[in-house]
């Protein structure tokens, strides 16, 4: 009768941490992290690998991480060690098995933050930066030591792009995946195609294209297959004047046969999305809408 009772105990159980996870995966991070401290058995149901797979931290709603939704959110130093806890405790659950980790569009990024969580997640495949912050040259290296495995980064103006590609050169060079978000000049071009010389996917949409950028990328990179323009002018200085190009003459200047993705009457997010122009939504709606939709799928969140 023991050993019954014993086996039954242990079905239950097993029926109980099974119910538990299921339930726990249309948490959200924080309520995960929040259901975590409730019993021990909630707290083994909360660290199973499958819910750890993404740490999406770019909706944070709950009554104990409520940020505004503007740019330099919790930017004043409270905010800032709560931000810390809460990336470690993250980690802590997660068990190593973090593989995506997409940031707050609005939370001030700090070298702390992005040091702290890149020592607890060394097999992270795919990173969304947000886009306000200060990352030192000294952060971002530190941070892509620990990432070496990365194949995928959404880049902001959070971190300057000199140190960014420095640091990909030293520790990242197997970036096949990136989607830039403030500028596209003829530095980005070419340190894409001397750091990242495996790239097949890129968006540069809704932005200032340099021409003569775009198209050393285009005729240098021989992975490429996709690059996404929708909505981006492409430019370039001639005669001390700018001049403004189209995908077409992109197209006859270059010997790339990557898809171009570019807006063909209302087919683009943008023009899909009547509430992105919205006044009430400016600007920072906007920029969010910016940061996080793309028509590449693998680069929206």
């Amino acid at each position: 009768m023991k050993t019954n009772n014993s086996a039954n105990t242990y079905s239950n159980d097993g029926l109980f941490y099974e119910i538990l996870v299921r339930i726990f995966t249309t948490l959200s991070v924080v309520d995960l992290a929040v259901a975590s401290m409730v019993c021990k058995s909630w707290n083994l149901a909360s660290r199973a690998p499958q819910l750890w797979s993404k740490l999406d931290i770019s909706t944070l709603n709950s009554r104990g991480l409520n940020v505004p939704l503007r740019p330099y959110a919790w930017r004043d130093d409270h905010s800032s060690q709560k931000m810390t806890q809460f990336l470690k405790y993250a980690s802590s659950l997660s068990g190593g098995n973090i593989s995506c980790i997409i940031f707050n569009c609005y939370v001030y990024l700090r070298d702390v933050h992005l040091i702290s969580i890149a020592e607890r997640t060394p097999n992270l495949k795919r990173l969304v930066f947000p886009v306000s912050g200060d990352i030192s040259k000294n952060g971002i290296e530190t941070a892509m030591r620990s990432w070496r495995g990365l194949e995928s980064i959404t880049i902001t103006s959070v971190v300057h792009h000199i140190n960014f590609f420095d640091a990909v050169r030293k520790y990242c060079m197997d970036i096949i995946s990136l989607k830039i978000t403030c500028r596209f000049e003829q530095y980005e071009a070419r340190a894409l195609v001397n750091y990242t010389p495996n790239l097949k996917v890129l968006s540069i949409r809704n932005m200032t294209v340099n021409m003569g950028g775009l198209c050393h990328v285009l005729n240098n990179l021989e992975h490429l297959e996709v690059v996404n323009l929708s909505h981006s002018l492409i430019v370039d200085k001639l005669d001390d004047e700018l001049q403004q190009y189209s995908v077409d003459d992109v197209q006859s200047r270059v010997n790339n046969s990557c898809k171009l993705i570019t807006c063909q009457i209302r087919t683009c997010l943008w023009c899909k999305t009547p509430f992105a122009r919205n006044p009430r939504r400016m600007p920072h709606g906007t920029l969010e809408d910016i940061w996080r939709d793309d028509e590449i799928r693998s680069l929206s969140h």
